[in-house]
């Protein structure tokens, strides 16, 4: 039972972190020590689990052993967890988030700074061996994130942020002044037209998501539809979000499936790749930024962040530092923990 409230717990926080900009649902899996377990349990997904859950339609004993046997393959109980865990999270703190992103931004992204600074010993310990091409894949993908992280048009973002600010005002005033079927009718066919696009862009977003130090909502920011999944979300615009999900399926059985393989032929390669992800995305979770906001209490704000800063000597500095050091605390508490039942297994 504690173990099942664990696994939710860390589902719960993987979610969180998927909905933040900036932050890896892959790096969070990797910090709390369950990446390998997890990659390792989806890859076992496949045509066989589908059979077995089909079979159990027969009502007879071989098809309910068929079912336990890949039920405990794919480790269905903890990967329940971990989903329930992660729809709590979106369903429950989407919006919570939102608020927090737009009051408390800055110690928001201090408290995932902490858990991922921190937790980068604990896929360190993983290697087994440190050698040159491990320290090669750590170089290449800390250059590939900060390639990824400096690469975003910030020009372009405060358009698109403006554009957003604007649609979102006319739609308003288009509702208020009940305006013709028109304007209903070429807004359906934006809305069919990018159906499609959802599925693809759930299938990139999950691949990034899967990645430690590679947030999927930045991607979705890239692509340009992260508010849109997060408003779908938030009004349980069931055609979006069950489109998006459709991608993030398909998307999810076809990756998984490569870094299992990966992990279990080029295992510290793979580590220290997935370790120099996290080192990477320190850099784009820094929480001091410039920043522009667009849109009013009307219609909602949207917030575009430009350069690095130093931090002032202000209340929102200290209290950043005070979430830095609540996520960092919360990973030595994890790590105990394990620890402390590694130790009671060993006895």
């Amino acid at each position: 039972m504690i173990d099942c409230f664990k696994s939710v717990l860390y589902g719960f926080l993987i979610g969180i972190a998927n909905i933040i900009p900036g932050v890896s649902g892959g790096s969070m899996a990797l910090a709390l020590g369950i990446y390998e377990r997890l990659i390792s349990a989806v890859g076992n997904f496949g045509f066989v689990t589908i059979k077995a859950v089909f079979g159990l339609f027969w009502f007879n004993d071989n098809a309910k052993k068929n079912f336990v046997e890949e039920w405990q393959n794919i480790e269905g109980t903890f990967l329940s967890c971990i989903a329930v865990g992660g729809a709590f999270a979106v369903v429950l703190v989407s919006k919570l988030i939102v608020w927090l992103l737009q009051f408390y931004h800055d110690p928001t992204y201090g408290f995932f700074s902490g858990l991922i600074l921190l937790s980068i010993l604990i896929p360190l310990k993983m290697i087994r061996r440190f050698g040159l091409s491990e320290c090669l894949s750590v170089f290449l993908a800390i250059i590939f994130v900060l390639l990824l992280t400096f690469s975003v048009d910030i020009d372009q973002q405060e358009k698109d942020a403006k554009r957003k600010v604007e649609m979102k005002r006319a739609l308003i005033e288009q509702v208020q002044k009940e305006s013709s079927e028109i304007d209903e009718t070429s807004f359906s066919k934006v809305q069919v037209s990018r159906l499609l696009f959802f599925v693809l862009c759930g299938v990139i977003a999950i691949s990034a998501m899967v990645l430690p130090g590679v947030s999927g909502s930045f991607v979705l920011i890239l692509l340009g539809v992260y508010f849109e999944i997060l408003q779908a979300v938030n009004e349980l615009n069931m055609t979006v979000v069950a489109l998006f999900a459709t991608g993030c399926a398909l998307g999810l059985l076809v990756f998984t499936r490569l870094l299992k393989r990966l992990l279990s032929k080029f295992h510290d390669a793979t580590i220290s790749f997935l370790t120099g992800l996290m080192v990477g995305s320190l850099v784009g979770l820094w929480p001091f930024r410039e920043f522009k906001v667009f849109g009013d209490e009307k219609i909602g704000f949207e917030r575009v962040d430009g350069d690095w800063v130093f931090p002032p000597f202000d209340q929102n500095t200290f209290l950043t530092l005070v979430t830095f050091l609540v996520g960092s605390v919360l990973v030595v508490f994890f790590l105990r923990y394990d620890r402390t039942k590694a130790q009671k297994k060993g006895s």
